[in-house]
C-alpha cells in the first residue's frame, strides 16, 4: 500500500481516530451483549430451578 493511502489525502488525523473509535464502540457492543446474554441466561436458569423445586 502506498503512503498516500495511509495519509488519506491529508485527512488521516481525522479518519484514523474515527476508525479507532468505531472499532472501540464495536468491541464494547460485543462485550456488553455477551455480558447481558450471560446474565439473562443465569436468571432463566435460576427461575427454572426455583419453579422445579416448588412443583416437586
Amino acid at each position: 500500500m502506498s503512503a498516500t493511502f495511509w495519509a488519506m489525502g491529508g485527512y488521516a488525523r481525522f479518519v484514523w481516530p474515527c476508525f479507532g473509535l468505531a472499532a472501540l464502540v464495536f468491541a464494547w457492543n460485543l462485550w456488553s451483549a455477551r455480558r447481558h446474554y450471560a446474565a439473562a441466561r443465569l436468571k432463566v436458569e435460576r427461575a427454572l430451578a426455583m419453579s422445579a423445586s416448588e412443583g416437586a
